[in-house]
């Protein structure tokens, strides 16, 4: 045990005795607290008096007891200690100290932690080493490309693995991956992909065309797959040789490159099992470490992109901060104004039913009336926050927003809405098959979240909606099937760039929270819709069928969409190419670090931190 982990240690032992007051003890009973010899208990105190943590004056004469006094605050000894772990990357450690002492010391242990986090330089004998280092709430469940629903495994999943294309939100079009060019026939069921020469998988093998038929067989010949309905077009997959695939449709599919693009196409060698938290993949990082409480990605220089700049990248596990932004800002960039890059989250949050489920939820006129307490413009008045904007559906764009507001007319002309919400929702839950019996609410947790859902709870006691609102973890809904006993389900989707695709996997995947709230039949008529809509060979054709398939989701009250966030990345000047990929996360691929040339050799520091305040956090 460390000189400091004994202190911490005795210093707990005497909570009613404040810092510089005399204490009488002997060396005997320290010896017993400490659970140690008495000679190894003076070789102890001895130390202390080296640190200056505490003053010892011994008693000679029998009885006589000697005066320890404590000069050191323990939160100091523990701070110093706590750092030390972390900066040698002993983070068990530091969590178990941590977890030993009371809750006060222990939060401000976990607040003081934001300096850990950003960009760390580290000068050594083997050279320089960036690492970036990200803080999660909540840890990783599975890692496999097919399973993943979480945005935060998403982004792991994107720097592991790499897909036959890849999309350029840019450009709006797919992009040579793996497959450096392929064609289809004019009918857009005949596809052939070419792969690229000598790429490796992070366990030293070539990629051939047999991984990539491996990875969509192991998709679409398993029933349970929750991707296999996206990949359902495919009928046969034919190797013409190590680098040539061959794809053969049921049907005409003229997104199949768009779809090959997303995480859910990513391709996994054939001759190892798969391990769901320490895959194997051909991206520019690969999984060194992943554990309760820490992954660590580290560089993989074989990448046949080019090496990425950042040579590693630690995600902790923490408990949850309970900071406001501001705050942590503040802590991050106390001595200048960081650049910042606003980012707008597509996708949003919105309110939908669990059709799987007996109740009231299957009429419609019910559905109207939460429609209604769930009212976008009303629960903006009570809210005073910059980063929400109110929205009535997930897809937006100028040309969106037209539709958006000629559907919300259409809909309050066809219910015969005025402007009391409150009095026509009562009216339709009086109509409806509601008996007045107690209905569950699932709401994904989280300050906002809860937030609208006691408003909601509120305008519900109103009209005579009985409620009981659950806050739970995301996770646990999707890999445990948590929301089948609720009636109704407050959450959110996070789309990545390309918001077709988003929009699409959102209705076919079976992991979403809102597919996994629906029956079969609605899985089954929209499964179908959008086989139908990736049938259309112009994409903007393609977007006009998906915006009426949204349509008619809101119509019928299915989908009942309130607000997205626009969130604001800070980051070191020092920090170039800081983009924001499709998970809110800066684009690893692409940053780098401008260091200061003018700096001599006697000003440059072993380590240097370059602090980075992503909102997702």
């Amino acid at each position: 045990m460390d000189i400091s982990e004994h202190y911490i240690q005795l210093r707990l032992k005497f909570p009613q005795i404040r810092d510089n007051q005399e204490l009488y003890i002997t060396v005997g009973e320290l010896a017993e607290l400490l659970c140690c010899t008495m000679r190894n208990m003076n070789l102890i105190i001895n130390k202390f008096k080296e640190n200056g943590w505490a003053s010892w004056r011994p008693q000679r004469g029998r009885g006589k007891k000697s005066i320890l006094i404590f000069c050191k605050p323990v939160a100091d000894v523990a701070s110093e200690r706590f750092d030390h772990l972390l900066n040698t990357n002993r983070m068990d450690d530091a969590y178990e100290m941590a977890s030993s002492l009371p809750p006060q010391i222990r939060g401000q242990l976990i607040h003081n932690l934001q300096h850990q986090f950003g960009l760390r330089s580290n000068e050594g004998g083997g050279g320089r080493v960036d690492t970036l280092r990200i803080p999660q709430n909540t840890p990783f469940r599975t890692l496999d490309p097919t399973q993943t629903a979480m945005w935060g495994e998403g982004f792991i999943i994107t720097e592991v693995f790499d897909r036959l294309v890849r999309y350029n939100a840019e450009r709006e079009q797919c992009e040579p991956s793996l497959a450096i060019a392929w064609e289809s026939d004019r009918e857009g069921k005949e596809w052939t992909f070419h792969l690229n020469k000598g790429i490796t998988f992070h366990h030293g093998r070539i990629l051939e065309a047999e991984d990539v038929k491996f990875t969509f067989e192991r998709i679409i010949f398993d029933p349970a797959n929750p991707c296999r309905t996206l990949f359902s077009s495919i009928q046969h997959i034919e190797v013409v040789d190590p680098l040539t695939i061959h794809f053969t449709l049921h049907k005409p599919n003229f997104m199949f490159p768009d779809l090959l693009s997303s995480l859910y196409a990513s391709i996994v060698p054939r001759d190892v099992e798969l391990d769901p938290l320490h895959p194997i993949g051909t991206g520019p990082y690969r999984i060194t470490r992943h554990d309760a409480n820490l992954l660590v990605l580290e560089v993989f220089p074989a990448y046949f992109r080019g090496r990425s700049y950042i040579d590693r990248v630690e995600v902790w596990q923490l408990p949850q901060i309970d900071l406001p932004e501001s705050v942590i800002k503040q802590r991050l960039f106390s001595d200048h104004e960081p650049r910042a890059v606003e980012h707008e989250i597509q996708g949003g949050v919105f309110m939908t039913f669990n059709m799987q489920k007996d109740g009231p939820q299957h009429d419609l006129r019910f559905r109207q009336a939460v429609r209604l307490l769930m009212n976008p413009d009303e629960l903006m008045n009570t809210r005073v926050d910059p980063d929400i904007r109110q929205t009535d559906r997930l897809i937006r764009g100028q040309e969106q927003q037209k539709r958006i507001r000629t559907s919300v007319e259409q809909a309050t002309s066809q219910t015969g809405l005025d402007k009391s919400s409150l009095r026509q929702a009562a009216s339709l839950l009086e109509q409806s098959s509601y008996k007045g019996q107690q209905l569950r609410v699932w709401v994904e947790e989280g300050e906002k979240m809860e937030l609208d859902m006691a408003w909601f709870a509120e305008r519900c006691a109103l009209v005579g909606l009985d409620i009981s609102i659950v806050p739970g973890n995301p996770v646990h809904a999707v890999y445990h099937n948590e929301i089948q006993s609720y009636e109704m389900v407050y959450t959110g989707e996070l789309f990545d760039e390309h918001v077709m695709r988003s929009l699409i996997t959102m209705y076919m995947f079976g992991n979403t929270l809102f597919l996994l709230a629906m029956n079969d039949d609605w899985r089954t008529e929209l499964a179908n819709e959008c086989e139908r809509i990736m049938m259309i060979e112009q994409s903007s054709l393609r977007m006009e069928r998906l915006i009426q398939l949204e349509d008619r989701l809101i119509e019928e009250s299915l989908i009942l969409p309130v607000y997205y966030f626009k969130e604001e990345h800070a980051y070191d000047a020092s920090l170039r190419n800081y983009k924001i990929a499709g998970y809110g996360l800066p684009d690893l691929r692409q940053l780098w670090i401008r260091r200061n040339p003018v700096l001599s050799n006697a000003e440059k520091q072993p380590e240097t931190g370059f602090s980075v305040y992503i909102p997702l956090w």
